[in-house]
C-alpha cells in the first residue's frame, strides 16, 4: 500500500491522486518536511472552509430576505413599515450566527458580542416602534440581567473543582433569579409597583430540583463529572 507524498495517509494501489489532500503522486517535486500537510491541519482546513461557506450563504439568505421585505413592504404598504421589523431580525440573526461561526475561544469576547448584538436588535425594535419606549426600563435591564446570570455560571464553571450536577444545580439556580428580576422589572414597568407570583412560584419549583442536583453531586457521586456519569 503507497504513502501519499503530502499528508502521509495510506493509499490503494493504483491511486494517482490523494483523496484526502488532492496531492498528484506522480508530481516529482519534493514536499518538505516544514511544509507537510498532515491528515488534522487538512480536516481542520476543511472544517474552517465549511464555516466559511455557511456564513457567505446565511449572508445571501440574510439580505436577500431584507430586500424582499423591503420591496414587499414598498409595493404593498406604501412605505416602509413592517418590513423594518424583519430586517433588523434578519440582520441580528446573521450576527448571532457569525459570532457562533467564527469559534472565539475567549468566551468573554463572545458573551459581549451576543449581548451587544441584543440590545443593538431591541434597541432598534424600540425606536421604529412609535411611541413604545420600553428599551431603558425593560429591554435594557432584562438583557443585562440574562449577561449577569451567564456570566455567573461561566465563572462558577471555570473555577468549580469538579464539574458536574453542582453545574446543572447553578444554571437551575440562576434561571429561578433570571425569572425574578424579570417579573420585578415588568411589574415596575407595567404598573409601577412589584407584586410577584409566577416568577417565586418558578423558583419555589426549581429549587428542590437545585437541591437535589446538589446533593447527587456532592453526597452520592463525590464530584464525580457528568461525561463519567453519563459514560461520554
Amino acid at each position: 500500500m503507497n504513502i501519499c507524498i503530502n499528508c502521509g495517509v495510506e493509499l490503494e494501489g493504483g491511486i494517482k491522486q490523494c483523496p484526502l489532500c488532492g496531492k498528484n503522486q506522480d508530481d516529482p517535486a519534493e514536499v518538505k518536511a516544514e511544509t507537510m500537510n498532515y491528515p488534522s491541519d487538512i480536516l481542520n482546513l476543511h472544517k474552517k472552509e465549511t464555516r466559511k461557506h455557511i456564513w457567505e450563504l446565511t449572508g445571501i439568505i440574510a439580505f436577500s430576505g431584507i430586500a424582499v421585505c423591503t420591496i414587499v413592504d414598498l409595493v404593498i404598504g406604501e412605505g416602509i413599515k413592517w418590513s423594518l421589523f424583519a430586517d433588523v431580525s434578519l440582520i441580528s440573526a446573521w450576527l448571532f450566527l457569525t459570532f457562533i461561526l467564527l469559534k472565539i475561544r475567549n468566551v468573554w469576547i463572545l458573551v459581549t458580542g451576543l449581548s451587544a448584538t441584543a440590545l443593538l436588535m431591541l434597541l432598534m425594535f424600540d425606536l421604529i416602534s412609535p411611541g413604545a419606549n420600553w428599551f431603558i426600563p425593560v429591554g435594557l435591564p432584562i438583557t443585562l440581567s440574562a449577561v449577569f446570570f451567564a456570566c455567573l455560571v461561566i465563572i462558577l464553571y471555570r473555577y468549580a473543582r469538579f464539574k458536574g450536577f453542582n453545574i446543572l444545580a447553578i444554571i437551575f439556580l440562576s434561571a429561578a433569579g433570571f425569572c425574578i428580576l424579570t417579573e420585578i422589572i415588568l411589574d415596575k414597568y407595567m404598573r409601577g409597583f412589584v407584586d410577584a407570583h409566577w416568577s417565586l412560584l418558578a423558583a419555589v419549583s426549581i429549587l428542590p430540583i437545585a437541591l437535589v442536583l446538589f446533593y447527587v453531586h456532592y453526597r452520592m457521586k463525590k464530584g464525580n463529572k457528568l461525561d463519567s456519569f453519563f459514560h461520554i
